[in-house]
Formats: C-alpha cells, structure tokens, sequence
C-alpha cells in the first residue's frame, strides 16, 4: 500500500471510528475474569476513553448488533465473542470498496459489479456504501 494512502487512512474518520471499537473491545477483554466476563459499566467506559455515554452506549449497541459482544446474565457484564472487527461489521466491506475503487474506478458507479468481485451481497454492499456516505458526506464525492 502506498504510503501516503496508509497515512491517510489513519488520519481518517473511519480509522479513528474503528480505533474506538477496538478500544472497548480491548477494555472489555483487560477487565474478563477467567469465564471472559467483563464487569464495567459503560460510564465507565466512557469516562476512560474521554467519550460521551450516549458515544459508548451506541457503540455497544453496534458490537451487540453485529455479534461481537454479547450482554450476559447481570448489569454491566458483557462477554466479547470476537475482535474481528473488520469480517463481522460493515467496516470491512467499505474498506475493501475503496481499495477496489482505487484499482479498478470504472467499478465505481456499478453496486452489483463491486458484490461480484468482493463476493459479497448487494446488501453488504448498500450497508458499506451507507457507512461511506455517512464518513465522507456523500457517495459521489
């Protein structure tokens, strides 16, 4: 990869964003006892990653939403079931998009081109399309 396209990649939204969910994936898994069960609430949470607790609790809701952690049994316990972060969401597919992109612009405009060669649904698709939209403003920047 070239460097200055790694470079702004990490400087960029959606690298941050990502950054964010591996940080409460890696404070759930530094708090698991020896049954991989987390007690901390997301205030907590919140107050150590300098967020709001509306910024966790939506994001908790996501890693729930796409099965990397699920609540268990009593208040602010949590279990990570996985770190992979860019197979299980929607990151990524947009992600691979762009890269594909990059290579081959004339996929750009053709959804049902980009689900063949990344051998994905249209729907993955869609959903990572809606995830570039939202970071960047719009799909045809």
């Amino acid at each position: 990869m070239d460097e200055s396209l790694l470079e702004d990649l990490i400087e960029s939204k959606e690298f941050k964003t990502v950054s964010k969910y591996r940080h409460i994936l890696n404070l759930l898994l530094s708090k698991a006892d020896d049954n991989g069960i987390a007690r901390i609430s997301q205030p907590e949470i919140a107050t150590m990653m300098g967020l709001s607790q509306t910024a966790v609790a939506n994001k908790f809701k996501f890693l729930r939403k796409y099965g990397l952690i699920e609540k268990v049994g009593e208040k602010n316990a949590y279990k990570v079931l996985s770190t992979n972060l860019l197979s299980k969401t929607p990151f990524g597919t947009m992600f691979a998009i762009v890269r594909l992109i990059e290579d081959n612009p004339e996929v750009f405009s053709s959804f049902a081109k980009q689900s063949e060669i990344l051998g994905v649904s249209m729907n993955e698709i869609q959903v990572a399309w809606g995830f570039l939209s939202y970071y960047t403003g719009t799909k045809y920047k």
